[in-house]
């Protein structure tokens, strides 16, 4: 899956790119069937505790959740002990485009950035099925 989110040259790209991981995160859990509607509420980063928790509740599921420092994060899952873990989810790094709107009067507000994201997972549509 590819998307596109348009933000302000002054936005904080980082904080964006993490709520946006986040909520990837979240959706492919639920979609794993993995409960985390119980500790983890809204949209919001994690806090400590729950990180903690959800921790825990990851390895009872045998998932592993790899977020290396280059904006990459890769879901795994071991159905049983013994065999092979089997990628379930990626999120690959975001880029970014500087893009200028000379429609805009305001010369602040003519730069922008779109963020382009990347992800796939076991859940999406097989698009040569439809």
């Amino acid at each position: 899956m590819k998307g596109t989110i348009l933000l302000n040259h002054t936005d904080d790209t980082k904080k964006v790119e993490e709520e946006e991981k986040t909520r990837f995160l979240r959706s492919i859990l639920e979609e794993m069937g993995i409960p985390v509607q119980d500790f983890w509420t809204g949209e919001t980063a994690l806090s400590i505790d729950q990180r903690i928790k959800l921790r825990g509740i990851l390895s009872t599921f045998g998932v592993q959740v790899i977020d290396d420092l280059d904006g990459r994060m890769q879901i795994w899952v071991s159905p049983e002990k013994g065999e092979e873990p089997q990628k379930v989810a990626e999120w690959h790094k975001c880029t970014y485009k500087l893009k200028r709107d000379l429609r805009q009067l305001d010369p602040r507000k003519q730069l922008y950035l779109e963020m382009e994201i990347s992800c796939w997972s076991l859940f999406e549509e097989d698009p040569k099925e439809n």
